[in-house]
């Protein structure tokens, strides 16, 4: 089977529109296209047409309708066995009005529909192809060698693909007898196993598990209260013995001593130090007064030290301050007189502009007049071809005939002469030559000398001697058309045409195909004349008019009037604009320049009279008070009298710490001895409480007779175990047995699958050199691949690699399905999405070798990188249904 094209009506983005995709040619066609252009959408059609029931409601069909609803059409020009027809169906989701039909495109003949256009599809598209198409088509996105399937013959489809061998494999490996026997197998495993090789619940090896867990719980439960008594025993021996080493009389006496003297020690460094921390008091306040005095004395010096530096600066700013005033007239006299020049230059650039305004208003009457006379002229050139179009017109309104229909005459013409002529030599004829009376037939009279034919039984009457019957010969005439006949046709179409004769037809049509021909010439040399149209320039023509104040009638002769010549030109006025522009640019450029020199001259003045003014206000503030003397003679004669106090009170505060005792070493031995004791009476009552719960529990566990179960229990513990083990060995050896049989029908198939390694081979090692592959036995698809040595899963490949080994699986069932005399296509629809450009070139070299003999389909919306895949083209266009 070969795709030639396919149409869509309604189907998703394509809401009430009809549109095709191809042609598709023998071997390599491409469909480049942007993405969101539909390509995908023929792909998902092209699958429901062949694979889908035309009164299905299924999801994918309902994903085919787009959001406005109806129904869904589509059909598809295919080649089948040298043959071409056209499947076609519309989709009304269940409701009436859907069908399904197969047209024999040569005949255009209808040759099944509905249900056995469903088995017509079955029979002669899907029977032998259902398993290669669901292979070969690539859907976008998917680049998996074995994509899944939602039907539930997916894998048996698939399967199909190798059933041109799969009877001598089922003869070699067993067939269903082996089946048989590994089904027993593994019905007997899956009673006692899991498939993770674990007992299975409820099964007598589960059940001999279980009571060994449980045993040997109850083992360890066990194991652990003995161990626990002896630890319980020896526990008991180790808490007396520290009983009776801290109640030893002894270690009490010592404890109460070291309590007491670390009491009478810690008293005394306490006392000692509320000695240091009163006189520490009293010379803070000796030092607090003594800075008192400092702190006045240094006040006082510097306000008089700021009061010298203060009268100084005034002195200096006053000399600053007259000569920023004098930079400051400097800067606003330079600035006023560039603004008269100014002022004096915008006088002069006025007139100019006044000047160019006329000069541009008298030269764009000049142009209007001069394009008045070349519309004059236009129009005296349009006036022929625009009577030749009118003549054209007339011709054309007459009643004429196209060339089909005049072809249908001549061909009535030239049968009716070829019949006539045939008639003479098949017919008899005869002459008449009467004297007097004619002879009739049929109550007509017949011509003299004018030969007759005798092509029907002629019954002529013959005045004056009787009558005679005149027949043709047997078998005369057969398969000759009835002249008469083929006339009476072309009487009637000439009539329906409205022509005398034939030869009025044809001059009616070479007349008007005449006069489309002036027709056509007339309009080309009117739009050459004329490209917006004879309308616009009339329309100009009046408008130009009606600016300059005349009628069309009177429009004078190109006359520019006045004394132009001697007038400056808008250019020399634009040139002496432009001049005098650029030098008042230039004089307003250095306004700025000399505000700025004002404005900073103006900031300046004002910051210096700012300072000037703070210097003069802070000065006033710190004039001396009446008593500043008094109280820094009092100040200096407080600090000559304090500082021997002070040194006197240091020394003895110096004393005091050197003798003091250590006070926190003494709190922690008095602390530590506390403590101690504390501790010791502590942990004597937590050892008499153990002591009493180890005295209850050796008891107990001495009534239970733990160690006599424990025994009991070790050996029903090892009687389940043996169990347990022969079920686990039981259950390998049918897995061993199950893996001998599959490795042994693997081996018998690895022998049939050469086919399709004689087809791939080739094929990956163009893209990898000395690469080798293995097949799944089940999937009939490549399990893993070795390259460069290493082996590995094909599902654990780059994105790259993966879909290269995809297409090529596709490519070798596509070549062994074609030596078969099964021709199925190939589609790929955006694949090659993850190769780099090495690769993908070698990709597009087998492509184009296996589409010699093979149709390939490719859509990508990679239109640059696609367009070195070479083939045909095929385009999505829209077909207008009007």
């Amino acid at each position: 089977m070969k795709l030639r094209n396919l149409t869509l009506h309604n189907v998703r983005r394509f809401t009430d529109k009809t549109v095709t995709l191809g042609p598709f040619g023998d071997g390599l066609t491409t469909i480049t296209e942007e993405n969101e252009r539909g390509k995908s959408t023929f792909f998902d059609a092209l699958h429901a047409l062949f694979f889908h029931d035309y009164g299905s409601g299924r999801k994918e069909i309902k994903e085919l309708q787009p959001y406005s609803g109806g129904a869904i059409k589509i059909a598809a020009e295919i080649d089948l066995d040298g043959k071409a027809y056209r499947v076609e169906k519309l989709f009304n989701l269940k409701k009436p009005g859907s069908s399904a039909s197969i047209t024999d495109l040569a005949t255009g003949i209808i040759l099944k529909q509905a249900d056995d256009a469903e088995r017509w599809i079955e029979d002669n598209i899907l029977h032998s192809s259902k398993g290669p198409v669901g292979l070969l088509w690539v859907r976008q996105g998917t680049v998996g060698v074995d994509a899944a399937k939602a039907e539930a013959d997916g894998i048996d489809a698939r399967r199909d693909v190798m059933s041109s061998v799969r009877g001598q494999i089922d003869a070699v490996t067993g067939g269903r007898r082996m089946d048989a026997i590994l089904q027993r197998c593994r019905s007997e495993l899956d009673t006692i196993s899991t498939k993770n090789g674990k007992a299975k619940a409820g099964s007598q090896w589960k059940e001999a598990e279980d009571q060994a867990e449980r045993l040997q719980l109850e083992q360890e439960k066990l194991q652990k209260s003995v161990a626990a008594l002896s630890q319980d025993l020896e526990m008991k021996k180790k808490i007396a013995n520290r009983l009776r080493a801290l109640n030893d009389p002894e270690l009490r006496n010592r404890r109460q001593q070291a309590i007491t003297e670390g009491e009478a020690s810690l008293a005394h460094a306490r006392d000692h130090d509320k000695r240091i921390k009163e006189a520490n008091k009293d010379l803070q306040l000796l030092l607090a007064e003594s800075q008192k005095s400092d702190r006045i004395i240094k006040d006082i010096e510097a306000l008089r030290q700021q009061r010298q530096e203060l009268s100084r600066a005034i002195d200096e700013k006053q000399t600053a301050l007259e000569a920023v005033k004098t930079a400051k007239a400097n800067a606003l006299q330079a600035m006023e007189k560039q603004q008269e020049i100014i002022k004096e230059k915008d006088e002069q650039r006025r007139a100019l502009g006044d000047a160019l305004a006329n000069a541009r208003k008298e030269e764009r009457i000049r142009e209007k007049q001069k394009r008045l006379d070349t519309l004059q002229t236009l129009f005296a050139n349009l006036q022929e071809p625009l009577d030749q179009l009118k003549k054209a017109g007339l011709v054309l309104e007459k009643p004429t005939i196209d060339a089909e229909e005049l072809s249908h005459l001549s061909d009535l013409e030239r049968r009716r002469d070829i019949a006539q002529e045939k008639r003479k030599f098949h017919f008899s004829s005869f002459v008449l030559s009467s004297q007097g009376a004619k002879a009739t037939s049929n109550g007509q009279d017949l011509p003299d000398g004018k030969p007759l034919h005798i092509d029907r039984p002629l019954d002529i009457a013959l005045p004056g001697f009787g009558s005679m019957q005149l027949l043709p010969a047997q078998g005369a005439g057969q398969g000759i058309e009835n002249p008469a006949s083929l006339q009476q046709e072309i009487d009637h179409v000439l009539h329906t045409l409205g022509f005398a004769s034939i030869s009025a037809a044809k001059a009616a049509f070479e007349a008007n195909r005449i006069a489309k021909s002036d027709r056509q010439v007339a309009l080309t040399q009117i739009r050459a004349i004329a490209p917006d149209g004879v309308d616009a320039l009339k329309r100009e023509q009046d408008q130009l008019c009606a600016e300059l104040g005349i009628s069309i009638e009177k429009i004078p002769a190109l006359s520019l009037g006045g004394d132009s010549k001697n007038m400056p030109t808008s250019e020399e006025i634009e040139k002496e604009i432009r001049i005098l522009d650029e030098t008042l640019d230039g004089l307003r450029a250095t306004l700025p320049q000399l505000q700025e020199r004002v404005n900073k001259a103006s900031d300046v003045l004002t910051e210096e009279e700012v300072l000037l003014s703070e210097r003069r206000n802070r000065l006033n503030e710190l004039q001396p008070s009446s008593d500043e003397d008094k109280q820094f003679q009092s100040a200096k004669l407080a600090q000559a009298t304090l500082s021997p106090q002070i040194a006197q009170m240091q020394t003895h505060v110096a004393q005091l710490r050197q003798q003091a005792p250590d006070l926190d070493a003494a709190e922690a031995a008095y602390k530590r001895a506390v403590m101690a004791d504390e501790q010791d009476q502590k942990e004597i009552r937590l050892q008499e409480k153990d002591l009493a719960r180890l005295n209850g529990a050796i008891e107990t566990q001495s009534e239970g007779a733990v160690e006599e179960k424990l025994s009991e229990v070790t050996g029903k513990l090892s009687r389940a175990q043996a169990r347990a083990e022969q079920f686990s060995n039981h259950a390998k050896a049918i897995r061993l047995l199950i893996t001998h049989l599959e490795a042994a029908r693997a081996e018998a198939q690895e022998t049939y699958f050469e086919p399709i390694r004689k087809e791939l081979l080739p094929l990956l090692r163009q893209l990898h050199s000395g690469a080798d592959f293995q097949i799944d036995a089940d999937r009939l698809l490549i399990d893993t691949i070795t390259r460069n040595g290493v082996t590995d899963k094909v599902d654990v490949l780059s994105g790259g690699a993966y879909e290269q080994i995809a297409i090529l699986t596709r490519l070798a069932f596509a070549r062994l399905f074609a030596k078969r005399g099964s021709h199925v296509p190939i589609i790929l629809d955006d694949a090659l999405v993850h190769t780099d450009d090495e690769r993908i070139s070698t990709m597009f070299n087998m492509l184009a070798q296996i589409a010699k003999d093979q149709q390939i389909i490719v859509l990508s919306c990679r239109t640059r990188a696609f367009s070195d895949l070479g083939g045909e083209r095929a385009f999505i266009r829209e077909i207008d249904n009007s």
